[in-house]
């Protein structure tokens, strides 16, 4: 539960393709376990706050990415940001293969994605590396709950890991398009369910260092060359 009583904001704020959308479903997953009804949205903008929290929800779950002011905005509301990274050549590679982005665009979606999650880490928010393969541990709910100060029970904990496994959420990707209407907004590759964020086909093949084989040699380097700072300080050189 909150020892606080106090309403809880939590943020995840993820690289595309890093398991944020994961992160995103455990957080709103637990903190409706620990402290009842809970709002969950995407916040693009710090000014989108304030729209979703005139909606009268006492507890949020937000997901954003590329949100340059949110390590100093969390901290003004006093929220609590988990941050999702993955090595962002990687995840470069993703964006493109799942989404079909030519490569320029994917690089700077990514590179916006990483100067976020950047500040976040050095702001002291909490940081899972894909690479880990946190979202194929059990024990990652409990973690997740205590980063944003909750607990939740073990049986609560195998139940939401449970409904979040990789088999699981492709099975809910490929039926985005069976949910009721109200439930489904997009459409295409893009389509996805308001609810849990999912896209349809949303995972892909969850490889790590596919960028050596799927990226050309000037690829390669100009990705190294705009993404050497992130690379570094995540441990991706």
């Amino acid at each position: 539960m909150n020892a606080t009583g106090e309403p809880v904001l939590a943020i995840t704020a993820g690289m595309h393709a890093s398991a944020s959308t994961w992160v995103f479903n455990v957080a709103r997953e637990v903190v409706a376990e620990a402290v009842g009804g809970v709002h969950a949205c995407h916040l693009l903008h710090p000014d989108d706050l304030a729209r979703e929290r005139a909606q009268g929800a006492r507890h949020i779950v937000a997901k954003t990415h590329g949100w340059d002011s949110l390590a100093a905005d969390a901290r003004a509301w006093r929220a609590r940001v988990i941050v999702s990274v993955r090595d962002p050549r990687d995840a470069i590679v993703s964006v493109m293969q799942r989404f079909g982005e030519p490569f320029d665009r994917a690089l700077g979606g990514i590179a916006q994605d990483c100067r976020a999650a950047a500040a976040c880490a050095e702001a002291g928010f909490a940081v899972l590396r894909y690479e880990d393969r946190f979202f194929e541990q059990p024990a990652s709910v409990r973690l997740l709950a205590r980063h944003l100060g909750l607990d939740v029970s073990e049986a609560a904990a195998e139940r939401i890991f449970a409904a979040y496994t990789t088999d699981a959420v492709r099975a809910l990707a490929a039926g985005v398009a069976d949910l009721p209407a109200a439930r489904v907004a997009g459409h295409g590759a893009a389509r996805f369910d308001r609810l849990t964020q999912i896209t349809h086909g949303h995972i892909g093949d969850t490889r790590t260092g596919k960028w050596h084989d799927v990226l050309a040699r000037d690829q390669q380097m100009l990705a190294g060359m705009v993404l050497r700072p992130v690379l570094a300080r995540f441990g991706y050189a």
